[in-house]
């Protein structure tokens, strides 16, 4: 039954994100899309494969991209890397399946900022920005040149989406994300 709730609740996510003129829908949240602890591995990966298929087919009619975000070990069970994601996303084997890159999750899960990028090529479906420590860009220690540099090489063309949390001054904040990220462009 939990099962197909999760794949009522992803398509009517692919129906709105359609009605809003939304072009994807990031797939993320650790909670959702974690294996409960009393299903075998193999066999509640192949639900999300399932699933990902039934919603995938509903996601090219509508041209809503599901992106399979890779979360941290400390936040999730499984997809960590870009690698992982990138498997999962052909096993489903749809075009309206992709992946994110999160600069905050591959901080801590991957070797370089830019190989996920250049690995996940046509299938980089969402970008999330934020520092190392989660707040906005500059407020940490990532160059976020070479990583605006991979984005270009492989033709993104998709959203870029500030997911960092801001100071009291919300207004200042944003504005000096934007000026950080479109030096680093």
């Amino acid at each position: 039954m939990a099962r197909k709730r999760s794949v009522l609740y992803t398509n009517h996510l692919i129906e709105l994100a359609h009605e809003l003129g939304g072009r994807s829908l990031v797939w993320g949240s650790p909670r959702s899309r974690n294996i409960p602890d009393d299903v075998p591995f193999k066999r509640g990966y192949a639900w999300l494969v399932q699933l990902l298929k039934t919603s995938g087919s509903l996601g090219e009619e509508r041209g809503v991209k599901i992106a399979i975000e890779p979360i941290n070990r400390f936040e999730s069970k499984i997809i960590h890397t870009a690698g992982e994601a990138l498997s999962l996303a052909r096993l489903v084997d749809r075009k309206s399946v992709g992946i994110v890159y999160d600069v905050f999750h591959v901080s801590l899960e991957e070797d370089s900022f830019t190989a996920p990028i250049l690995l996940a090529g046509k299938r980089l479906a969402a970008v999330h920005v934020s520092d190392c420590n989660r707040r906005i860009p500059g407020k940490g220690h990532i160059d976020f040149r070479p990583i605006f540099r991979a984005l270009k090489r492989v033709g993104y063309d998709g959203y870029v989406t500030l997911e960092a949390i801001l100071g009291r001054d919300l207004k200042k904040d944003l504005i000096a994300a934007r000026k950080d990220l479109e030096s680093s462009m």
